[in-house]
């Protein structure tokens, strides 16, 4: 059946958790030749496996899982660029101490390396894990498990353009500098927890949305633009591979946003991988490489234990 070019130019611009990239593997010779044997012949694509597909799951950064933390109880939106990350993290207090005195102070300016370590040793940051290999990804995805009632997930990333990518501190920093992403309160809590705020304060807080996103379309305004940083500035960044996908200049509704300007700059595909064959994935994962096990993949004394 043809579709109606009107309904695809429509489905296009309203893609969310790229549904639209959404593929199935079936079959573990499948997964050799489409997820490993690309990253075998050293083709320049990035990973992140996930342990089920669930629209409740989107590919989404780990500070915006929680909404209530950003948002303060009198508002219904900010905008969190890096002077509020800045105050964001020092309302951490024991940590953002630990981290200054240890390694280095922070500032707006080069806010690169503290994030990527806090996403590594805290979990919280605007970064989202990709990796260089497809076999970290399978770890984080399998997570050890002998049976599966799910499928898996995993996301493939290939690069467009290399204005999108980068492996230097000083542009890394330059991004995040320059970050801004407006965050919504949800509306269902918005409605039963709080009451409206001031008027003249949302008229003011509007006309600053306002200027900051002048010109852009609905649409513009809730689909991200996308970075990749590929620059490992601690050991378990190192140790899994990993690198960064950075979400920047959009409105965030919900937990999902519109696609299409990521897959503009990006060839991103969802894998969804059948339960059958995991049991199979895990024996070929601990085959080839044992220190990737999941009880092994974010616990580098562990790992060094168990090859020692």
């Amino acid at each position: 059946m043809i579709k109606n070019p009107l309904l695809v130019k429509l489905e296009n611009e309203l893609d969310f958790d790229f549904r639209l990239e959404t593929n199935h593997i079936s079959t573990l010779d499948e997964f050799e030749q489409i997820i490993l044997k690309p990253h075998e012949e050293g083709k320049r694509i990035f990973y992140r496996g996930e342990r089920i597909s669930s629209l409740s799951r989107p590919l989404l950064p780990t500070i915006f899982r929680d909404k209530e933390r950003l948002v303060a109880d009198n508002r219904i939106v900010c905008m969190v660029d890096s002077d509020f990350i800045c105050s964001y993290y020092k309302n951490m207090t024991a940590y953002y101490n630990l981290y200054s005195d240890i390694i280095g102070e922070v500032s707006r300016d080069s806010l690169y390396k503290f994030l990527a370590f806090s996403q590594h040793y805290i979990g919280v940051s605007p970064l989202i894990d990709f990796t260089k290999s497809p076999y970290p990804a399978m770890s984080f995805a399998l997570k050890d498990r002998q049976t599966y009632t799910d499928d898996i997930m995993i996301y493939t990333l290939e690069i467009k353009d290399d204005n999108d990518y980068t492996s230097s501190q000083e542009t890394a920093d330059r991004w995040l500098r320059d970050y801004s992403v407006l965050v919504f309160r949800d509306a269902a809590k918005r409605q039963l927890n709080f009451e409206m705020e001031n008027p003249f304060e949302a008229i003011a807080e509007y006309r600053r949305i306002y200027e900051r996103f002048g010109g852009s379309t609905f649409l513009e305004l809730n689909t991200p633009t996308a970075k990749l940083i590929d620059l490992p500035t601690n050991d378990l960044m190192l140790y899994q591979q990993g690198v960064f996908l950075l979400l920047d200049d959009f409105s965030l509704m919900g937990k999902s946003y519109l696609t299409k300007q990521i897959r503009d700059d990006f060839n991103v595909k969802k894998w969804l991988i059948n339960k059958n064959i995991c049991p199979d994935l895990l024996d070929l994962l601990l085959s080839r490489y044992p220190y990737y096990s999941y009880k092994y993949i974010t616990d580098l004394v562990k790992v060094s234990k168990s090859l020692r």
